[in-house]
């Protein structure tokens, strides 16, 4: 994983990290750890979180 990961769900999705519980993801995780704990789980939002995390221009391609 990229070192960028470091920063905290919450300062990647605002209040939206707090929906993250349902999956075990707390809003204070690293964004590495919470994608470890999304890929068993829900997949989609593991890579979704990776690309928001990491400004990916991807994740606006239509």
């Amino acid at each position: 994983m990229c070192a960028a990961f470091v920063v905290a769900v919450v300062h990647v999705l605002g209040v939206h990290a707090y929906t993250l519980a349902r999956y075990g993801v707390d809003p204070n995780d690293d964004v590495e750890t919470a994608v470890k704990k999304l890929e068993a789980k829900a997949p989609h939002l593991a890579r979704l979180l990776r690309e928001v995390a990491s400004g990916s221009p991807l994740l606006f391609h239509v």
